[in-house]
């Protein structure tokens, strides 16, 4: 079942390519018409969050109930290494459940794996960050620049947000759709595929 609303975490020292990539393909499945009950939400562990490059990003809400949303995404960023030991967005992560699908970029894999929500699967992130995430999962993939577990897709390095999000709207609304919407990214100048 393709997800309705859809969660957009953000944190101090992300990438916010990781968050923007992703993002710009997955809003166009409403503004674009093919679905246009689909809305989205930033969430934030802060009323402000800047990035790892001092860019500020005004979240929606912080710490919002995740339990109205269909789909999570988890972006990376310096600042995923304080929060692998963070407990209060550990137990925030956790309240997402075993059901729902949820999605990372970069080292937002490092924070599903710390929350439990890649034990036993497959998983990437940025390839600095491999040895970090190799006691998370059950293997480490190297080779590819999306892995989809079913449930959970994890995607390597910052320059995979763009594709990740297209991966994910073929997954959950067609190839047609993905077709359209990687049209009028590059249309607009994107080196989407």
């Amino acid at each position: 079942m393709a997800p309705k609303r859809i969660a957009f975490l953000v944190f101090p020292r992300l990438t916010l390519l990781d968050l923007v990539g992703a993002y710009d393909a997955l809003r166009r499945i409403a503004t674009m018409s093919i679905d246009p009950a689909v809305t989205h939400r930033i969430v934030g562990t802060e009323p402000e969050i800047a990035d790892e490059t001092g860019l500020v990003v005004k979240p929606d809400s912080v710490y919002e109930d995740l339990a109205a949303f269909d789909l999570l995404y988890v972006p990376g960023g310096l600042g995923t290494r304080a929060l692998m030991d963070d407990a209060r967005l550990l137990d925030y992560l956790k309240t997402w459940g075993a059901e729902r699908p949820l999605a990372s970029v970069c080292t937002g894999a490092l924070l599903l794996g710390r929350a439990g929500y890649l034990r036993g699967r497959r998983a990437t992130t940025h390839h600095r960050a491999y040895e970090l995430l190799r006691p998370l999962c059950r293997e480490v993939v190297t080779d590819r620049r999306i892995v989809d577990e079913g449930r959970v897709v994890t995607a390597g390095g910052v320059a995979s947000s763009l594709d990740l999000g297209l991966y994910l709207v073929e997954k959950f609304w067609g190839a047609d759709a993905r077709a359209r919407i990687a049209a009028q990214m590059e249309y607009r100048g994107y080196s989407a595929v």
